[in-house]
């Protein structure tokens, strides 16, 4: 299952995390370490290095995201 969520469900552009917040989804912020979800929930803000959900910033390097990726149309 981790595998399928990781090729369909990862947050990795800019884009993708615009959508999500623009639309008010919540994202799932999962610790590969630890091998489980650390936070749920709705995305406060976000930058190039790290994203902020509830009152807690997660480096972007350091841990994956899960929600709706943006779509993208190719020509």
């Amino acid at each position: 299952m981790i595998l399928t969520k990781l090729t369909t469900k990862t947050l990795v552009t800019n884009e993708d995390l615009e959508l999500n917040h623009r639309l008010g989804l919540p994202v799932e912020v999962f610790c590969s370490k630890k091998g489980k979800t650390i936070a749920f929930g709705q995305i406060k803000e976000f930058d190039e290095q790290k994203i902020q959900i509830r009152d807690n910033g997660f480096c972007r390097s350091t841990y994956l995201f899960f929600g709706k990726p943006a779509l993208t149309v190719k020509a």
